[in-house]
């Protein structure tokens, strides 16, 4: 009898809800995310709930501050470098490459350094859970690397975390190679830094370095030398947690999701680099609304199977629809996650790569809203 009276309430609550539009919804996420005009969060704390809700989604290494600025009002990057300093957050790769490497790693030369190299930023605490999840039912990860590469993996593991310098004088090798190395590592999933600026200082330090490489290794004497990183020290990334209850991860994710899109749908969660199942966190949905966390029901018209949202995002959609204003103007980065076109609304799908960027009125894509300001740049890594 209890379980009639449940679903009949659940029935009852799913009819209550009206759906909204796509538009509609594509111009709730742009609220959601804090990109809409009047909706930025501030400060370091703002930041943080930022990393929160985008944590695990993993964008280019070139790009995170961009992104950043466009949800956080007056962003520095050096409150970025504070928080993974201070060990709150942590940046990394939790989805490497599909990639095979033949004996002669003929593969890895494909991961140079680049501003497309797609890593992620999250809490540490949650940085071991979102490993499982991202390699979650993977075999085909490259492993055991050959040379520099491989003697950098090495060193890391048996002495702990280094700093660049440390290495050059350890391996006995060019500052540059061992560079290009730690950068291949990134790219594959494998190391980290204290802070992210040694992401910056890949892309702004690329012509001085190559200069160096012509001197060689330097030697004992170095000067000031060392004050030329700002990185930190690099470091292997944790092994993934160990996860004993596949449902546990998978209602993880889900929160995750919901937590990153208010409203969850298959088509949204096809754009997720994580790789449990959709079928297990569909079940974990099923869960969650069982126990009255969350609600079910159709919350966008217009597409095929179950929806998911939060009780706050189920407000907040409301909300926004009840907005009578017309002529609202978002521009979005082309590499952030709202870039929805060709996904959520009609139309080819505006590529994900440089820093070409799209502008939404209303919901929906302007006409020849696409550009690209550094001409050409498809650069992708995968």
């Amino acid at each position: 009898l209890l379980a009639r009276i449940h679903v009949y309430s659940q029935k009852q609550r799913r009819r209550e809800i009206e759906p909204a539009t796509a538009k509609q919804f594509v111009q709730f996420l742009l609220e959601w995310h804090h990109l809409a005009g009047g909706t930025q969060v501030r400060g370091r704390a703002g930041l943080l709930s930022v990393l929160e809700q985008l944590q695990g989604y993993e964008i280019p290494a070139g790009s995170w501050d961009a992104i950043l600025a466009d949800r956080v009002a007056d962003y520095r990057p050096e409150w970025l470098d504070e928080l993974c300093l201070g060990g709150e957050v942590v940046w990394g790769r939790v989805s490497p490459p599909r990639i095979e490497a033949d004996a002669d790693d003929q593969a890895l030369p494909r991961l140079t350094p680049s501003r497309a190299t797609r890593v992620t930023l999250t809490t540490r605490a949650d940085f071991g859970w979102l490993l499982a999840a991202g390699r979650a039912n993977r075999s085909d990860e490259v492993e055991g690397p050959g040379g520099l590469l491989a003697e950098i993996v090495t060193a890391l593991r048996v002495r702990g975390a280094r700093f660049h310098t440390e290495l050059v004088d350890e391996l006995d090798a060019p500052a540059g190679e061992i560079e290009d190395a730690l950068w291949q590592a990134v790219g594959l999933g494998l190391v980290t830094a204290d802070s992210f600026g040694a992401v910056r200082k890949l892309f702004t330090a690329r012509k001085p370095r190559t200069a160096r490489h012509s001197l060689g290794r330097r030697g004992l004497r170095r000067g000031a030398a060392g004050h030329e990183r700002s990185e930190g020290r690099w470091a292997l990334l944790p092994s993934p947690m160990e996860i004993e209850d596949p449902d546990e991860l998978a209602e993880a994710v889900a929160e995750q999701l919901l937590a990153r899109w208010g409203v969850v749908f298959r088509d949204l969660a096809m754009t997720e680099t994580l790789s449990v199942p959709w079928r297990e966190v569909l079940w974990a949905f099923r869960r969650l609304e069982a126990r009255g966390l969350i609600r079910g029901g159709r919350f966008v018209k217009g597409f095929a199977g179950e929806q998911y949202a939060s009780v706050e995002a189920i407000q907040r959609l409301r909300e926004s629809r009840k907005v009578t204003v017309t002529g609202r103007v978002t521009d979005i980065h082309a590499v952030d996650p709202c870039n929805v076109t060709g996904i959520l609304l009609p139309g080819d799908r505006v590529r994900s790569v440089g820093q070409a960027t799209v502008r939404f009125v209303d919901g929906a894509v302007a006409s020849g809203s696409a550009h690209d300001h550094v001409g050409g740049n498809a650069e992708n890594t995968g």
